[in-house]
């Protein structure tokens, strides 16, 4: 049975299996992300950060590179730097399953690569949304009592984002300021 079988084009094959099927990948990605963050009986808002999708192509063309590599020459040498590919593309990948924002009625949470930036309603004492006129992108910027802050980016942000801000915000009894955005 093994007689015909082919490693490069097994691997060539694989190679552009992987790349046909970015996509796709691309396109389902924040599904399945937010199909095992958000539970369906939650009213909670959950936005996949762009950087997301920079990562899934850097990850596939990475695996198709392996792949493709290991379909020109199968040596000790093109193992490890298979191997090493391998590494970096699994890395990559499971990174970009790391870059969310979560907002629900008890917190607000954002995970961007390592950072991680989690704030309870309670903990918060003001919420600033400011925009530029004429646009309707601006960016939310949340005060805690302890004095620190974050920054939601504009580019992290969609409408049903801000109104649940703007809902949980009031809510929980915190002033919810709308400005226009000084440069």
């Amino acid at each position: 049975m093994f007689k015909n079988f082919s490693p490069g084009l097994f691997f060539s094959m694989a190679a552009i299996t992987i790349l046909i099927f970015t996509p796709y990948i691309m396109l389902l990605q924040p599904i399945f992300q937010s199909f095992f963050f958000v539970k369906p009986e939650d009213q909670d808002v959950f936005l996949i950060n762009p950087i997301t999708i920079r990562l899934i192509i850097g990850a596939s063309l990475v695996f198709g590179a392996m792949f493709g590599l290991l379909a020109y020459k199968r040596t000790k040498v093109i193992y490890g730097i298979s191997l090493l590919l391998l590494v970096i593309g699994g890395s990559t990948a499971y990174y970009s399953t790391q870059n969310y924002l979560k907002i629900s009625n008890e917190q607000i949470e954002r995970n961007f690569l390592w950072m991680n930036d989690q704030y309870e309603w309670t903990e918060l004492s003001e919420v600033y949304y400011e925009y530029v006129v004429g646009d309707n992108k601006g960016e939310v910027k949340l005060i805690a009592k302890s004095g620190n802050s974050f920054v939601i980016k504009e580019k992290e942000l969609n409408s049903q984002a801000i109104s649940y801000i703007y809902h949980y915000s009031i809510q929980n009894g915190i002033p919810y300021v709308e400005r226009e955005k000084v440069d």
